[in-house]
């Protein structure tokens, strides 16, 4: 299926960082986190890429809103048809861009969405950055990618 997309689709031309990280959070994994989104942030010439579905990616959403930085949001159902509240100012400021890969009645996330996702996600990004990745969880495969790859 061909992506849907809203938002500025010019952040598909700076530099894309994919970020993961599992739903289980390493305590360990939490600050240096931090730090890293805090920098990326600050970065106009860069944009995170993520699903922003679990705690810590939400953390780093949060975090990149307050920054200067793009947010390509990789959605695991439809677009929006309303844009959520603490999205609002990142829309109407052109720093966002909401990609879907399923279908306009999606309304659901699934598990073969997000692993399609995460899919498409490791191969626009330029980087990959994961955060708390141990081999159980279903991104560890993602890790093996051959592509710069941080773990924090």
């Amino acid at each position: 299926m061909e992506p849907h997309y809203l938002g500025n689709m010019d952040l598909l031309n700076l530099r894309k960082v994919g970020f993961f990280a599992s739903r289980k959070v390493n305590p360990t994994s939490v600050i240096p986190t931090i730090n890293w989104a805090n920098k990326v942030s600050r970065n106009p010439n860069a944009a995170i890429v993520s699903g922003f579905q679990s705690t810590l990616e939400r953390e780093v959403l949060d975090i990149a809103l307050k920054g200067i930085c793009g947010i390509i949001y990789v959605l695991n159902r439809s677009l929006y048809r309303q844009i959520p509240l603490n999205l609002h100012l990142a829309f109407e400021s052109n720093r966002i861009l909401f990609i879907s890969l399923t279908s306009e009645k999606t309304t659901r996330p699934s598990a073969v969405n997000a692993t399609n996702r995460n899919h498409y996600i490791t191969n626009i990004a330029d980087t990959l950055v994961f955060a708390s990745v141990d081999e159980v969880s279903s991104l560890h495969q993602l890790t093996q990618i051959d592509k710069f790859t941080l773990m924090l």
